[in-house]
Formats: C-alpha cells, sequence, structure tokens
C-alpha cells in the first residue's frame, strides 16, 4: 500500500514537471478574446483598439500606400493614434471607473455576498450528520462615517431522526460621534471621496495639458519636416551652382585666367554640397519614420506632407499680463494650489482626530431568530421568537500621548515642508512664464533677423558673381558668397519654426491656447 501511495505521488509530480507554461491551453488567441470584449458590462466604456486610417490614401500595385498629409490631419491622427497618447487616456479612464466605484459605495446599498453552505459527515463512532446555510445582507454607507446594515439567514441540520430549520434577520447601525464634535472629524470620516474626487481632477488637467503639448510637438515635428524638406531643395541649388561654378573654372583653367588650385577648390565644394545634401537626405528619412510612429501609420507607408505656410502674428502681451493668465488659468499651478490645500486638511485631520479629543462611537442593534422546526418552510410561532435589541456607546482616551504627539509633530513637519515647496514652485513656475516670454520674443527677433540676413546675403552674392565675372576676385570669394546665403536660408527656416512653436508654447502655458477643429489655432 506504501508503495502504491509513493508511485501516486511521483506520478503526479512528474507530469506536473512536464509542464512550460507555453501550452495551448494556456496561450489564448485573439480570436478567443473577441467575445470576451463582447460580453463586457459597459461597452460605452472601452477604448478604442483601432487605428483611425488617413483620409489621403492611394494604394499601389505592389501593395503599399502612398498617404498625403496636411498638417490639420496630422493632428487629428496623433490624438486618435498615438500609443503613448492613448496609454494616457486608458489610465484615465480606469481612474474614473475606481472613482465611479467609490462614488456608489458611498451613495447607495452594497449587497453582500450570496453565500450558500451544505456539508455531510460521519465519523467511524457515530452516524452521518448534514447541514445546510444561506446568507446575505446589504450595507449601507452614512454620512458621518458610520454603516447601516441588515442581514439574514437561514439555516438547517438533519441526522438521523431530527431535523432543524431556523432563520434570523439582525440589523445594525453603527455612527462615530467624532464628525459632529469637530470639523477635522467630520473630513476624515469623508476623505477617501474627496480624495478620489481631488485627484480625478488632478490627473484630468494633467491629461488636457500634456494633450495640448503632444499638438505643439505634431506641429514642430511637421514644420521641421517641411524646413529640411526645403533644405533638400536648398543644397540642391547650391550642388548646382557648385557644379556650374566647377564648369566655369575647368573653361577659365584652359584660357589661363584661373590656376589649379581654383579647380581643386571648386571640385572641393561640388563634393561638400553632395555630401551635404545626402546626410539632409538621411536625417529627413529618419524624421519621416518617427513621425509615421507617432502618428500610428505603417512605417512602409509614403508620406507626403502638404506645403504649410508659417503664419506668425506677434502677441500683443506684456510680460506682467502673461504671468498673471499663468497663475489664473495654468493647470500645474492650479494642481499646486489645490494640493496645497490637501496638505492643509491633512495636518487639520491628524490634529483634530488624535490629539483633541477621545474617540466616541455610538451603536445599536436589533436581531430576531425563529424557534427551529421541523420542517423548512413551516409557519413560525412568532410567540416563540427571540427578539433582541442593544445600544452600546464607547469612549477611547489615550493614555500614551507619546505617539499621537509624534503624530501631530510628523504632520505639522510635512505640512510646512509642503508649504516651503509651495513657494518655491510659485517662484519656479513666474520664472518658466518670464523663460518662455523672453524665449518667445527671442526666437521673434532672430527670424526677423535672419530674414534680412537672406536679403544682405542675395546682395552680396550678386555683387560677388559680377565682379568674379570681370575677374576682379578670386573663386573662393564666390564659393563663400553662396555659402552665406545658403546659411541664411536655412536658418531663416529653423527660426520660423522656433518662433511659432514658442509663440504656441507660451500660449498654453498661460492658458490662452484654444483648440478648435477648424485649425485656427496654426494661424
Amino acid at each position: 500500500m506504501r508503495r502504491i501511495g509513493t508511485a501516486a505521488v511521483v506520478c503526479m509530480l512528474s507530469w506536473g514537471c512536464r509542464y512550460t507554461g507555453f501550452e495551448p491551453e494556456n496561450s489564448p488567441t485573439r480570436d478567443e478574446m473577441t467575445p470576451l470584449a463582447a460580453g463586457v458590462p459597459y461597452p460605452d466604456l472601452l477604448p478604442r483598439t483601432q487605428r483611425d486610417p488617413p483620409t489621403q490614401v492611394e494604394m499601389r500595385p505592389d501593395g503599399t500606400r502612398l498617404v498625403r498629409l496636411t498638417l490639420r490631419e496630422a493632428v487629428r491622427l496623433i490624438q486618435r493614434n498615438n500609443q503613448a497618447f492613448l496609454d494616457a487616456a486608458t489610465s484615465r479612464e480606469l481612474q474614473l471607473l475606481n472613482l465611479k466605484y467609490t462614488r456608489r459605495t458611498w451613495t447607495l446599498p452594497v449587497f453582500q455576498p450570496l453565500a450558500l453552505s451544505a456539508s455531510w459527515g460521519w465519523t467511524s463512532q457515530s452516524v452521518g450528520s448534514a447541514s445546510e446555510s444561506i446568507s446575505s445582507g446589504v450595507t449601507q454607507r452614512l454620512p458621518l462615517g458610520g454603516t447601516a446594515a441588515l442581514s439574514w439567514a437561514l439555516s438547517g441540520s438533519q441526522t438521523p431522526g431530527f431535523e432543524s430549520y431556523g432563520r434570523s434577520v439582525s440589523a445594525s447601525v453603527s455612527l462615530p460621534l467624532n464628525p459632529l464634535l469637530t470639523s477635522g472629524g467630520w473630513r476624515a470620516s469623508i476623505e477617501p471621496l474627496v480624495s478620489a474626487e481631488r485627484g480625478y481632477i488632478y490627473s484630468q488637467r494633467a491629461y488636457e495639458f500634456n494633450r495640448l503639448e503632444l499638438l505643439l510637438q505634431a506641429v514642430q515635428s511637421y514644420f521641421n519636416q517641411l524646413q529640411q524638406e526645403q533644405n533638400i531643395a536648398n543644397l540642391v541649388t547650391n550642388l548646382d551652382r557648385a557644379r556650374k561654378f566647377l564648369r566655369q573654372a575647368e573653361l577659365r583653367e584652359m584660357g589661363g585666367l584661373v590656376t589649379r588650385q581654383d579647380v581643386y577648390s571648386a571640385q572641393l565644394q561640388v563634393t561638400n554640397a553632395e555630401n551635404q545634401l545626402a546626410t539632409t537626405r538621411e536625417d529627413l528619412k529618419l524624421s519621416r519614420n518617427a513621425f509615421k510612429i507617432d502618428l500610428g501609420l505603417l512605417p512602409e507607408d509614403e508620406v507626403v506632407l502638404e506645403a504649410e505656410a508659417i503664419v506668425y502674428h506677434p502677441l500683443k502681451i506684456t510680460l506682467e499680463e502673461a504671468v498673471v493668465d499663468a497663475l489664473k488659468n495654468n493647470p500645474e499651478w492650479l494642481t499646486a494650489q489645490n494640493q496645497m490645500e490637501d496638505a492643509r486638511r491633512a495636518l487639520d485631520i491628524t490634529r483634530s482626530n488624535l490629539i483633541i479629543l477621545p474617540q466616541f462611537s455610538l451603536g445599536a442593534s436589533y436581531s430576531w431568530a425563529a424557534v427551529p422546526v421541523d420542517q423548512p418552510f413551516d409557519a413560525v410561532d412568532t410567540a416563540d421568537s427571540v427578539y433582541s435589541m442593544s445600544v452600546t456607546g464607547g469612549i477611547e482616551i489615550p493614555l500614551d500621548r507619546f505617539q499621537l504627539d509624534m503624530s501631530y509633530q510628523a504632520a505639522l513637519t510635512s505640512y510646512q515642508q509642503a508649504e516651503r515647496n509651495f513657494e518655491r514652485i510659485r517662484d519656479a513656475f513666474v520664472r518658466n512664464t518670464q523663460d518662455l516670454f523672453v524665449g518667445m520674443l527671442r526666437a521673434e527677433t532672430t527670424m526677423n533677423l535672419q530674414q534680412r540676413a537672406i536679403q544682405e546675403a542675395q546682395r552680396n552674392l550678386r555683387l560677388v558673381d559680377f565682379r568674379y565675372q570681370r575677374g576682379q576676385v578670386v573663386p573662393i570669394e564666390v564659393t563663400n558668397a553662396q555659402g552665406q546665403l545658403f546659411q541664411a536660408q536655412n536658418q531663416y527656416l529653423f527660426a520660423q519654426v522656433t518662433a511659432k512653436i514658442s509663440q504656441l508654447r507660451l500660449l498654453r502655458w498661460i492658458g490662452r491656447l484654444v483648440i478648435d477643429e477648424e485649425g485656427r489655432w496654426l494661424q
């Protein structure tokens, strides 16, 4: 017998050791998940799992797609398909679900599980016996932090020649009295609900603030790619100029007007232009691939960006007005103020509940139990039923004050630390507003200067080329003039993008950036 038991144990252990965890039943497929999603209780709360397709798509014979994007289309797609943004939205939705459950526990009764049990057994020294029970109940949270409960139970037991069935009902109310005596006690009783409500507001503000930043990143990436495309066009023009200049240098060398060194210099200029053009094209490919991932497009898609003019209108706002608007509208600052209120409330709760007063409590209960009967559905004789009522009161007076004093001291220290941090946050917030404002003005000034630099570089190139045709300057001066014009054009494009994004970020920071579906916020 012992050998059989040992063999059974070894067999079971060896069978369990054959499990790898990658069996088919442990790897559900997507098709198996579809009915689970279809049976969810609240389908309207489910987040999207499908990508939003672009509106302008051309299918090619090889199966690839040509996607044409406008700036507004890119802004729409990044909100609908960006993975990081969707994860943040899903986290916010999960927090809202938890908040709804918390609200429900404070407003509606909570039903206890319907518990059923049955047992049957025997021993070698007695006859068999059986018993059954079923019970349930409901509880309700009271406004002052107490609870009201109602429960019922049915039970039965059987032994040979004897059966007994009983039923009972009980109701109870418990209420702490501290909320009636101190405001801190009241706050302590509703603190879970208050924290949940305020926490969701904080996450909602951060979500909307980050949404605006995501849109600005899409706009900046879009304009940067247009700038790179224009940069490539400028590089192509610069390469054509370099090749033309090389041909002229070779002809002039044959005529004895320039030396071989001038030809080598022209060849070097062509090589540098070709290298810059190839590098810029590869940089554009990398930027375009990252942009496609952000928009939820396929990596093999070819994306064509429609030309979009950068419209820049200077803001008619002073630094003082920007600071005032930021302190009035910025969600990060509003959350910092609210969190300071949270620290004050926590200190008040600690002081009131742990230091000032003892803990008072009051409770009442009523129970009814029927006299056991022989049949489960026999009428109950109320005269023989057992009723009971009780009222209890209690008071808890702490004798060792050391731990309570330390708790209050710790809460006060935490509050003072939060207050110092709040002052530093305000100073840093005003400084950030000033930095954004000054950065916008600096970018605006740089853009205007670069526009003037293009005009000056064009005039200088025309003059140097005119003098070169007459043999008054050496070829290197023409090369330098071409490089100055090319650099001024690229710097102007970069300054345009920087000024526009700086302006939009300042508007976002001070709460004046209003997003509309027509795209007027981009004008």
